[in-house]
């Protein structure tokens, strides 16, 4: 086979390599995107995406984290919020560990914890979508 048609062809395969490492990566975002579940109250199936995911997590660094840490479960001035929806339990107020009482909790807190009840619905959302990541 000559040189010159060996060029050509590595050219080719290495295109296609290409192209199909990038249709995979986009595959695994959308799969890892739709394996997040918890972003909305009562409705178990909703499913929350990575913008909202984003969103939230810049809501929790803006608004949460100086009493909050998401990495642990111990507490700063309330509690450590690490796998929050996958407990029983929220820690500080015994409810039920759902997203709804997550709402709740941030429109009708527990304790000391200040009420964000003017938060809109999308952005509880979001943040509801970021602790499910957690």
């Amino acid at each position: 086979m000559s040189i010159y048609l060996m060029k050509p062809l590595a050219f080719i395969s290495i295109l296609i390599l290409m192209i199909v490492a990038i249709y995979a990566v986009g595959q695994y975002e959308t799969l890892a995107a739709a394996q997040i579940k918890g972003g909305a109250p009562g409705d178990s199936s909703y499913t929350a995406s990575q913008d909202s995911i984003i969103r939230g997590k810049n809501i929790f660094k803006a608004k949460c984290i100086f009493c909050h840490d998401p990495h642990s479960t111990g507490n700063v001035v309330g509690p450590g919020l690490k796998g929050i929806l996958k407990k029983q339990e929220l820690p500080a107020s015994g409810r039920p560990a759902t997203p709804e009482n997550i709402r709740k909790q941030l429109s009708d807190p527990f304790d000391r914890m200040p009420s964000f009840d003017y938060l809109s619905k999308d952005e509880q959302d979001d943040i509801i979508a970021y602790l499910s990541t957690l």
